[in-house]
Order: structure tokens, then sequence, then C-alpha cells
């Protein structure tokens, strides 16, 4: 499993859920446009994040998924 380090203080982050984006957004996704949201939290700090899945619709875009045909 993947382990997610606060980059304010370096401790481990709490996962929170995941929603699809079009669960949370009232307009309406093609499935080539929606795209996950997870949120975390620090214990230790108090900060929290959101992390954004690239929609399949703009993975041309970045090399990651290009090199690795994903």
């Amino acid at each position: 499993m993947i382990e997610y380090k606060c980059f304010r203080c370096g401790h481990e982050l709490i996962l929170g859920g995941n929603f699809m984006l079009s669960e949370v957004n009232d307009e309406e996704l093609s499935d080539e446009d929606d795209t996950m949201l997870t949120n975390a939290s620090c214990p230790y700090c108090g900060a929290s994040y959101e992390f954004w899945d690239v929609p399949d619709s703009e993975k041309d875009d970045y090399p990651y998924w290009q090199e690795n045909n994903i």
C-alpha cells in the first residue's frame, strides 16, 4: 500500500473517501471526462488535501500516461 506523507510536517496522512467528480458536481459528465477525487488529512498538523485523478480525455496531455500506456 502506498503511504502518503504530509507536505507540511511529514506525518502519515489519513485517507478519506473516494468520490467521482460527477457525484460532487451538478453538471453531467461523460465517462471519459469523469475523474476521481480522493481526500486526505494530517492528524498531526491538521492540513487537508484533495487528490484529483486525470480524466481519460486529458491523459494524452501528460508524458506519464503516454509512457506507461495507461
